[in-house]
Parts: C-alpha cells; structure tokens; sequence
C-alpha cells in the first residue's frame, strides 16, 4: 500500500513540474492589424474558403557575417581583411515532430473556421481556376506536405501538412532562369488576380515564419564599425512567430506588427563575432622599397544552442494557435 502511494506521489509530482513548465509559456500581448483598402471587408463574400498553401517555416540556424576590407590607409600604412561570422545551430529537433506539429495545426485551424461558420472546400475548385490553368504544368505543381523541404534562408525548413495538397509554384517556371525573388512575385500577381477576380470562396494562404534567433546588430551599427576598422557580428536567442507571418484572405494580408512573442521557450542567450584588423603603420625600409606587412583576420564563431523539444514545440503551437485564432476572428468581424 505504502509502495502504490509512492508512486502515486511521484507521478503527480512529475505532473505538477510539467503543467508549471507549460503554464510558464504565454503570449504577450499582440494586435492583428489587416493591409489592404480601408474600407475592405468580406460581407457580401460566401463563407466558402480555399486554402491554397499552409506553410510553417521553422528556422533551425542562423548564418551572420561581416566583414571590413583593407588596403592603404589615408595617412600612410596598411589595413588587412577583417572578418566576423557567427552560426547559430538549433539543437533537439526532429523533421517528424514538426511534421507532426504541423498537421497538428493545420486541423485545428480548419476546426475554427468551421466552428466560426465558414465551409472549407477543395482545392481542386482552385486547381481548376483560369489564373492556374494556363501552362499550369510548367509552372505550379499540387503537392501535400514531404517532410520538410529547405527554405530560402540558411537554416529554413518549410513544412506543409501531410493531409492535403497545396498549390506551389515550380522553381523553374517556362524553363527561363528564376530566382526565388522573381517566382514569389510572379505567385503573388496570380493570387491577387484571383482574390481581385469574381468567384464564389474566398482564396485563403497562410505563412508562419517560426524564429529562433535574431540578429541583434543593426546596418548602421555595422557601418560605424567598419568605418572604426573591424567586423562584427551579433545574435540573441529571441523565439516568436516572426512578423513576416501572414495570413491572407483574398487581398485583406493579416500580419503582426513585431511578431507574437512567447515567453520560456528558449533560454536567453547573446552571441557574438568581432575582428579587429591588422595594421601596418610604418612599414620596414628594405632599400629600394618600403614594405608593409599585413595578414587578414578572421573570428569565426560556430554554436550550438540547444532546446527542449517538447517545450518548443508547445510553445510554436500556442504562439502560431493565438495568430491564426485573431486573425480568424477579424475575418469574422469583417464578415459581418
């Protein structure tokens, strides 16, 4: 009996630590703020939605690096190459769990605007839309979420849900040379002749840009280096869903200004890179010739930070759950 109530003990202590560990993550305060017209609302919209892309973007690493160049100095002498790098590599992760996180989400979106009155349809009633229809072979593909695709950025892991398929554009569209710069801007002109078009849903995309680390070093500070002769770079451990996030009903593009931050997910942490550069000031009389001697310099700084795979994952979960849950709710004030 004594042993039973041991355990019973222990198993409600270990409860109590985990249930304090997530009560601890919470959302600051934020406020969804929706671009387009001023006067742009969904009232005389059918409460009839597709979503055409769910994509979380996990950022898993980050890349900085500056750097000064030398050369001959204004009042005589030499400056060597200075350089500074930092990486930032997020440990504890697992492509399954975020998958798994992913589809997560994704069903519980669909859940609130079903539950707020809005029916999701196919996406083959965009498929077959005209925007997409034309040479739709050579540039977009229906695709459902693989397991993790690599993003733009170093570090970017893109994930879609595993339980429908999206319309993507291909990397290379018409066979030409494109950058990622030019396929977004050319995906951006289709959904806005879509969402501008006469229809009968409403054309719904959805981006969540998940961040771990931030650079903490602004241009302006970096040129004042540079001009005082030595690189540096700057990093901070700084989770929230980013302020690129977005999610877009027809042209109305909801955002947050500064992101939604949360609260104990990642332990609070600064890094940093500098260099000073060798300089030759006088030089060496060989003679003939005058000779400076200068070597280039590098700091390079590479960490590993490591994370609790379970509190960031709750922790993704509740700040990307408040976002798309305020976003859902101006759709419905300006539905009605």
């Amino acid at each position: 009996m004594k042993r039973n109530n041991l355990s019973i003990l222990s198993f409600l202590l270990i409860l109590l630590c985990t249930s304090s560990l997530v009560m601890a993550q919470n959302v600051k305060d934020f406020k969804v703020k929706m671009l387009g017209p001023a006067n742009l609302n969904f009232r005389k919209s059918p409460k009839r939605i597709v979503i055409s892309d769910f994509q979380v973007n996990f950022q898993t690493a980050l890349q900085l690096e500056d750097k000064k160049a030398g050369g001959k100095m204004w009042r005589g002498g030499l400056k060597g190459d200075a350089k500074a790098s930092l990486t930032l590599v997020l440990d504890g992760l697992q492509i399954d769990d975020l998958q798994e996180l992913t589809d997560k989400l994704f069903e519980q979106y669909k859940a609130n605007l079903k539950s707020k009155g809005f029916e999701i349809i196919s996406i083959d009633e965009l498929w077959n839309h005209g925007a997409y229809v034309k040479d739709r072979e050579k540039r977009w593909e229906l695709r459902a979420g693989q397991g993790g695709e690599k993003g733009e950025e170093f570090g970017a892991i893109i994930m879609r849900p595993t339980s429908q398929k999206f319309i993507v554009a291909k990397q290379s569209m018409d066979n030409k040379k494109t950058g990622p710069l030019k396929i977004a801007n050319y995906e951006e002109q289709v959904e806005m002749k879509v969402s501008n078009g006469k229809k009968d849903f409403i054309f719904n995309k959805v981006v969540l840009n998940v961040q771990a680390f931030d650079n903490a070093l602004s241009e302006t500070s970096r040129s004042l280096n540079r001009m005082a002769g030595y690189a540096q770079v700057k990093a901070d451990t700084d989770f929230k869903i980013n302020e690129s996030s977005f999610n877009r009903f027809n042209i109305g593009q909801m955002i947050v200004r500064g992101g939604v931050e949360v609260a104990d997910v990642l332990k609070k942490q600064k890094f940093d890179a500098s260099q000073a550069a060798d300089v030759d000031k006088r030089g060496t009389d060989a003679g003939v010739f005058h000779v400076w001697r200068v070597e280039d310099k590098e700091d390079i700084n590479v960490t590993v930070v490591k994370c609790n795979p379970e509190i960031y994952k709750k922790g993704a979960e509740i700040g990307i759950d408040a976002f798309l849950d305020a976003t859902i709710d101006k759709l419905v004030d300006k539905s009605n």
